[in-house]
């Protein structure tokens, strides 16, 4: 019995002596290390570009495939927009606006990067290859009551957008995908871009008109930068939207850049090759 207090007491005292021990060296280590750069170095070493918690969800459960949104950032406003007004021919919208990116050290500004920020990032390399481009800066969630009348919103900005801008003659609604990190990127010798894939639908007349305009797109692309758009994804029947309101003009396209683990930077390098491509094609 007295043998059995003993170790008791040896028991506890290690553990008091493994605390004291530990807290001691954490603050002596933090003085010379800052643990927040310990702390991302660990993390990119690894976990790559996911945080720690999605690392651990897709690697017990699998890869998410239901896209459940951050959260964060529902509307970004317009960084300039007076670059908008000057006879553009191109209508840039997202119908859905809260669909958001990797947001990484930008979360320290409480900045979530979202495809409207996409959106200004290719208007910004579509005006300088002298194609004036305009983006939509309605605030979508405010027209709406339920996230599946988010077509029926940006339909009504499309008509709108139209009558006061007689000279737009292509519109592109900008998405981003949910798929896994690796799935999304295209690494080269020079950057990490995030992949495209053209959605088009298939349940209205003359949908082909809508489809060959995006092969073109898609195939300009994939001649600059050979694999970074993944093609077309043709979408109908039942179940399925089937229209994304491609039925407006021969030129509405509606395209997902990369995921929702994809870096902006990432989107951005995507953008200067999108706006190339578009500049091929529009110029034919």
């Amino acid at each position: 019995m007295m043998k059995r207090f003993k170790s008791k007491k040896k028991r506890k005292f290690r553990i008091f002596f493994i605390i004291v021990f530990s807290l001691s060296f954490y603050y002596v280590f933090s003085y010379f290390v800052d643990p927040d750069i310990l702390l991302n170095s660990i993390k990119e070493r690894f976990f790559g570009n996911k945080d720690i918690v999605t690392y651990y969800i897709n690697d017990l459960f699998g890869s998410v495939k239901e896209d459940i949104g951050l959260g964060k950032t529902e509307y970004i406003p317009d960084p300039n927009p007076e670059e908008n007004k000057v006879e553009p021919v191109v209508y840039l919208y997202n119908t859905h606006q809260s669909e958001e990116y990797y947001a990484d050290l930008l979360m320290e500004y409480d900045i979530m990067p979202s495809v409207m920020t996409a959106s200004y990032i290719l208007r910004e390399k579509l005006n300088d290859l002298k194609i004036n481009t305009m983006v939509e800066t309605n605030n979508i969630n405010q027209m709406i009551d339920n996230y599946s009348n988010s077509y029926q919103a940006s339909r009504k900005l499309l008509e709108q957008a139209k009558i006061n801008y007689p000279t737009l003659t292509t519109f592109i609604d900008i998405h981003r995908d949910s798929i896994p990190y690796e799935s999304s990127i295209l690494k080269t010798d020079d950057n990490v871009y995030a992949k495209v894939l053209f959605v088009i639908g298939r349940d209205y007349e003359n949908y082909e008109l809508n489809k060959s305009f995006a092969l073109k797109i898609s195939d300009a692309m994939n001649k600059i930068v050979p694999g970074i758009s993944k093609g077309i994804l043709e979408k109908g029947g039942s179940g399925n939207n089937g229209v994304y309101n491609q039925d407006f003009d021969s030129q509405t396209i509606l395209i997902e850049v990369g995921s929702s683990y994809n870096y902006i930077a990432e989107v951005s390098v995507t953008m200067d090759v999108l706006a190339r491509a578009l500049a091929l094609v529009m110029g034919d």
